[in-house]
Formats: structure tokens, C-alpha cells, sequence
């Protein structure tokens, strides 16, 4: 994964992996030109993975942004040809469909004194704050819950993550076809790079609205988790059921997180986001048992 990092290069690169969400994208862009930083510290590259949409309108109204062209299908890959090419001292990732809160970047990087890969906050957003749906009721409460990921599980979403030069050029490439983030992050753990929650580099992602939305997502997830499961052997199938049952199970205690949230308010809401919770465990827990 060489570049040309020359000493002219900018201090940042900001990767963005992108398929067929131009609109998303064009807000995305134009948060990360907005930041509290110098233009000229940063660059800008969007790795698209052959978006069947046409990008020339915005390759013409984002003439300082570099598009690059991938052929492999999978965000993973994306990532991978953006750091090829980039030339930053910090690689900050970055997702198509987000938007970054002006001071992103510049708190961000600040915490990278502190630490090798930095992961900020994600603030998920509805379409309609007084009628949200019951899915996004549920990813309120649910979705990028990033001091849980980083404190806990030790990774951080991909759609926030800012890392050195030198880390990520150890950690290496992305792996597609896997819980990337997790993976990526687990790795540079093994490696010593130390990985902290900054809650002052802030974006936002939109809350998945729909059911369908909410279980492409969830097939995903779980096709990724089995793939990394590491074996197919008695004992390792046994647990893997073993999962599906808690998973399904994990309903009943997580309860109790909705109706403690701020992330939502009214009885309304709350309640739709429990039904929710307990459908899509229940489902999870089947497509898990589905697997085998």
C-alpha cells in the first residue's frame, strides 16, 4: 500500500468509501469542507466502488476532491485503494451517508496525542424528530453506541475512525467479507496501537428507517461474524447456537436500555423501540440458526 508521500503532502487524508449515494455524499463533502481546519492540511478522496449513478456533476462541483475508481465490490476495498493513494500523515475514514460536525477533523486529531487510532462519536438522526419510526426509534437507542464498542469490545465503527499514517500502514489492509471495523481495530490492538473514545469528533448518520433496511443490515452482520467465526468443527457449531439462544434472549435485559435512554423520549417511542428489539433478536437468532 506505497503513496507519494512527498514533503508537500497534506497533513490529512479524509477516505470516504462511497456506492450510489450521491446525494448523501454531495452533504458529506460539503461537511468535510467545512471543517474548523485549513483546506490546504487536508485531502479529500472518495474510492467509489463502481456506482452505477453518474459522478460528474459532482466531480465538477468538487474539483479539489479525488475520485478513484474501484473495481472490487465491498466498502473494505474502497478503504483499501483510499489509502493507497493517500498522502497524510492521518487517515481519517469517513462514511458516504455521514455528515461531520465542523470541528470533526481538528478534535480528532488533536486526541491522536493521546493515542494511535482515535474513534468519535456518532450522533444518529431521524427524518422527522416528532414522528420518528419505530426502526428508528430503535437505532436511536441501538446504532453507534461508540463508547461501548471501544471501551468494551476494543474497535471502533469505521464511519468515525481516525488513525495515524504509521498505524495504519502497520495494521494494513481492510478485510472485506468480515466485521471489518472490529477486525481492523482487534488487529492494531495486537500491535500494541493504543485505540481511545473522543467524544468532541462528532458526525452524524442517518437511523435505518425501515424493516428491510434494519435486516439487510443484519444479514450483513451475521454473514460477516460467521465468516470470522473461525471453524466449522462440533464444538464450534454448539456455540454458535449457543449465540443465536443469548441473542435472542438479550431482548428481555436490553429492555431495560430503552427505558432508560436519552436518546428517546415518550412512552410512544419507547415502546416502539421495544418491539423492535425483541423482533429483531428473535429474527437474528434465526437467520444465526440459519447459517448452520
Amino acid at each position: 500500500m506505497s503513496s507519494d508521500h512527498s514533503l508537500k503532502a497534506p497533513e490529512l487524508s479524509v477516505i470516504i468509501p462511497h456506492f450510489n449515494q450521491p446525494d448523501a455524499l454531495r452533504m458529506c463533502l460539503s461537511s468535510v469542507l467545512s471543517q474548523s481546519i485549513e483546506k490546504g492540511r487536508m485531502e479529500i478522496i472518495v474510492a467509489d466502488n463502481g456506482s452505477p449513478c453518474d459522478l460528474t456533476k459532482l466531480q465538477c462541483d468538487y474539483p479539489s476532491v479525488r475520485f478513484v475508481a474501484v473495481e472490487a465490490r465491498g466498502a473494505a476495498h474502497a478503504r483499501n485503494a483510499g489509502m493507497a493513494v493517500a498522502r497524510g500523515d492521518v487517515f481519517a475514514f469517513i462514511d458516504a451517508d455521514c455528515v461531520a460536525d465542523r470541528r470533526w477533523l481538528e478534535n480528532g486529531v488533536y486526541m491522536l496525542t493521546e493515542c494511535d487510532l482515535s474513534g468519535g462519536e456518532v450522533v444518529v438522526t431521524v427524518a422527522n424528530e416528532t414522528a420518528p419510526s419505530a426502526v428508528e426509534s430503535f437505532e436511536r437507542v441501538f446504532a453507534f453506541r461508540q463508547h461501548i464498542y471501544i471501551n468494551r469490545k476494543h474497535f471502533s465503527v469505521t464511519a468515525n475512525l481516525i488513525a495515524t499514517r504509521a498505524a495504519a500502514m502497520a495494521i494494513g489492509p481492510f478485510k472485506n467479507g468480515v466485521a471489518e471495523d472490529a477486525d481492523w481495530c482487534h488487529r492494531a490492538r495486537a500491535l500494541g496501537f493504543r485505540l481511545a473514545f473522543n467524544d468532541t469528533s462528532i458526525i452524524s448518520h442517518p437511523a435505518r428507517r425501515s424493516w428491510e433496511d434494519l435486516t439487510n443490515k443484519w444479514d450483513r452482520l451475521i454473514l460477516e461474524r460467521w465468516n470470522g467465526y473461525g471453524g466449522r468443527s462440533l464444538t464450534r457449531r454448539l456455540g454458535w447456537v449457543g449465540l443465536a439462544v443469548a441473542t435472542a434472549l438479550s431482548a428481555v435485559p436490553h429492555i431495560a436500555w430503552i427505558l432508560s435512554s436519552k436518546r428517546i423520549r415518550g412512552v410512544r417511542d419507547k415502546a416502539a423501540a421495544a418491539g423492535v428489539l425483541t423482533r429483531i433478536r428473535f429474527w437474528r437468532a434465526r437467520r444465526m440458526l440459519a447459517m448452520l
